[in-house]
Parts: C-alpha cells; structure tokens; sequence
C-alpha cells in the first residue's frame, strides 16, 4: 500500500513500514511476503514524524526502528486524539485514517512493525 498526502508527483524518498515477527533480529530479513507500507518523505516530515519520535525516542529515519504493538497502539491513540481536536483538510485526514487501518491490519497479523531506511 502507497498513501501519499503532500507529496510531490516526482518524489522518490520513502519509508517503508514492514510487519515483522518477534523472532525477526535487527537488521534482520523482514517478512517481506506482508503487505509492506510506503509513505513519501514530505508526508513522514509533516505528517508522521512528532509522533514516531514521541513514542520512538531516538528514531531515525535513516536506519530501522522496530517498534512493538504497545508503542504502534500509544502513537495511534495520540494520532485519534489529535484528529479530534484539531480541523484537518480531508487529504490529511484520510492519510491518517489509512495509516491507523494499515497499522491495525499489520498487528492483527504480526507482532511488530519495522519502519525501513530511506532511500
């Protein structure tokens, strides 16, 4: 799945979330057979970004971060409070509500998702 908001057309910077498995060691091979998540740098800058550092203290975008179900749970909760209580266009919002269904479909699944370098 793509979910692009504010990314130009010509853009070519991703993260690629993948839904991996506990026994999945860093750097390790990551359950590529899952549907993986690609999301443009400018939507992760403006969209994404406060929050994966939030609950991911130290995340880098250059290399992976694997993070569990409890830290995807507390960012998605923190990302539903926001969108409560702040007016966004449609375009960032429907952004948020298909990555929300993307992250909660890969933990039904999986035991944690790694966020992938970029490129």
């Amino acid at each position: 799945m793509v979910l692009k908001c504010f990314s130009s057309p010509d853009e070519t910077t991703t993260l690629t979330f993948y839904p991996c498995n506990a026994d999945t060691g860093p750097e390790g091979w990551y359950d590529t057979c899952a549907d993986t998540l690609t999301v443009f740098w400018t939507d992760y800058m403006k969209l994404l970004l406060p929050y994966l550092q939030h609950v991911h203290p130290g995340f880098d975008a250059c290399r992976d971060n694997r993070m569990d179900r409890e830290q995807w749970s507390n960012l998605i909760q923190e990302m539903e409070r926001d969108m409560g209580n702040i007016r966004f266009d449609d375009t960032a919002f429907d952004f948020y509500i298909g990555f929300a269904g993307w992250i909660t479909k890969a933990l039904s699944e999986h035991e944690a998702i790694v966020v992938g370098k970029c490129r």
